[in-house]
């Protein structure tokens, strides 16, 4: 398996890729309307294709199904709290699964739970309309020095979009 990504019962959680771009902004397209296909492509295209460059570009996450089907995607970042010092910030976490919302769930908070084990921050904050009850269920690993990592649940997603103020730059979509 490529470096990067993660198998989570029976999803691969992996960063976004030139093949899951498009399939990933049919997801965030119906979070943010005005979005506009070729803006989330330029967003995707580069480091430095974010909001703006004081702000820290989020990464890009996918839960794609065993038939090749992003199921979920999530925005992250590291961030400073004023009670838990260092985060793992997920202002976006989508989940579109009629049949199985738990697993693809379950898959991408895992996922985020490594990466904030291994980046050593002391909570995940997940800001998401999700059910707190679907989110909560789920164990977390421990930081470096064996302390848990704590779970922020946070129900208002991110107000300002990481790609920027809307344009209508709207152009059909190939899935």
């Amino acid at each position: 398996m490529p470096v990067g990504h993660a198998m989570q019962g029976g999803y691969t959680v992996a960063p976004l890729s030139p093949e899951t771009s498009d399939a990933a902004f049919l997801l965030v397209g119906a979070l943010a309307p005005g979005l506009g296909i070729a803006r989330w492509r330029r967003y995707c295209d580069g480091p430095d294709a974010g909001a703006g460059a004081s702000e820290p570009r989020l990464e890009v996450r996918v839960a794609i199904n065993p038939r090749g089907h992003v199921q979920g995607l999530c925005l992250w970042s590291q961030a400073r709290h004023a009670v838990h010092g260092r985060i793992l910030d997920v202002p976006i976490f989508i989940v579109a699964s009629a049949a199985d919302e738990s697993g693809v769930a379950a898959a991408l908070v895992e996922d985020l739970c490594t990466i904030a084990g291994r980046l050593d921050c002391a909570a995940l904050r997940i800001r998401s309309e999700a059910s707190p009850r679907l989110l909560a269920q789920f164990q977390v690993p421990k930081r470096r020095d064996g302390r848990s990592i704590a779970l922020i649940l946070d129900p208002h997603p991110l107000l300002d979009a990481p790609w920027g103020p809307s344009q209508d730059d709207s152009l059909p979509v190939k899935t």
